[in-house]
């Protein structure tokens, strides 16, 4: 989980908790004034069960006697209370600690686990986030459109541009949902406007409503952060964020591989980040205009060993969508 977001959760949950406290406090203390028998009802039902309970035991009679006796009494008391808030124009649970999830008690936990709202609230908050960085509301699996790729089989490929992105389609869609710590490694290749970013933020929409955290960000932006970190600067603290975000989120989607400058410390800042991830077993997805062959001269042959052997590459191909849109005329 982001710690970040998850202390948020917990920082408002725990702000939540304290404010219906405080409002539970001032009805009570209005009530009291207005009721005073509600205020003597409350005072026997919080001493009850000790009471009754020494009182047995003193007294060497039946305990669980005396707790039937107690739970009966204490019934009635509670009905009596009932009735007194109703015959004053208020609800019978008027003066009830109602929490928003009766199971955690707005805690975000029973016991030691997570309960389901904190988990419901993360996710909601990671794709919240994703929103500021990625067009997620108009770019999903259900507005991904075929029809832009040319059913004309190419030549040297022997299949065509739309049934290679059927295929294409069918394996993210089946990555994004059934996305785990196990998933493979995904190397998306081809030349540019051919729905490589599109599909990956479809894939990080996805997989952040399933309550997993997703780093996306441009090759060229990641080389800036580790850039600050190492040199400092002003943005030095915002930066760090950024580095640990991409080393340790769940999912991180690195968009435009080979748009940055070719530098040695680009070589090795993309080698320690691919190799860090691939050593904790934390899924990645590359995005890249460049071809397989290219990897080696444009980097290293340890990053092309990489992302050659440990990512299943998926090959776009075809005419640009931007120029088709463009033009406004679909291909055959």
């Amino acid at each position: 989980m982001d710690r970040k977001i998850l202390s948020e959760l917990l920082r408002e949950m725990e702000a939540k908790r304290e404010n219906r406290a405080r409002k539970l406090a001032e009805r009570r203390r209005a009530v009291y004034d207005q009721i005073p028998r509600v205020r003597r009802i409350d005072d026997i039902l919080r001493g009850t069960a000790a009471s009754v309970l020494r009182a047995a035991l003193e007294s060497g009679g039946d305990p669980e006697a005396a707790i039937a006796q107690m739970r009966e009494q204490n019934l009635a008391l509670q009905r009596e209370r009932t009735e007194l808030l109703r015959s004053h124009g208020l609800p019978g649970n008027y003066l009830d600690d109602v929490p928003d999830c009766p199971l955690c008690g707005d805690t975000g936990y029973i016991g030691t686990t997570s309960c389901q709202c904190l988990k419901d609230q993360y996710a909601h908050r990671l794709t919240e986030h994703l929103s500021t960085i990625l067009p997620i509301r108009d770019q999903n699996f259900e507005s991904f459109r075929l029809d832009y790729y040319s059913s004309v089989p190419d030549s040297r490929l022997g299949i065509s541009p739309r049934e290679n992105m059927e295929a294409n389609l069918r394996l993210c869609v089946a990555y994004a949902r059934h996305f785990g710590a196990q998933s493979p490694n995904l190397l998306l290749f081809g030349s540019a406007g051919l729905g490589k970013t599109f599909l990956s933020t479809c894939i990080a929409k996805t997989v952040s409503e399933a309550g997993v955290s997703v780093a996306y960000d441009t090759a060229i932006h990641v080389l800036g952060c580790y850039e600050a970190l190492k040199f400092g600067g002003a943005d030095a603290g915002i930066a760090q964020d950024a580095v640990r975000k991409y080393e340790h989120a769940g999912l991180l989607i690195l968009d435009d591989l080979g748009t940055e400058l070719t530098t040695a410390f680009a070589t090795s800042v993309f080698y320690a980040l691919i190799n860090t991830r691939l050593m904790a077993h934390r899924p990645m997805i590359v995005n890249t205009n460049l071809q397989p062959s290219e990897f080696e001269k444009r980097y290293s042959a340890a990053v092309a060993s990489r992302l050659l052997g440990e990512f299943t590459p998926l090959r776009f191909f075809g005419d640009d969508i931007r120029q088709i849109k463009r033009r406004g005329n679909l291909p055959r």
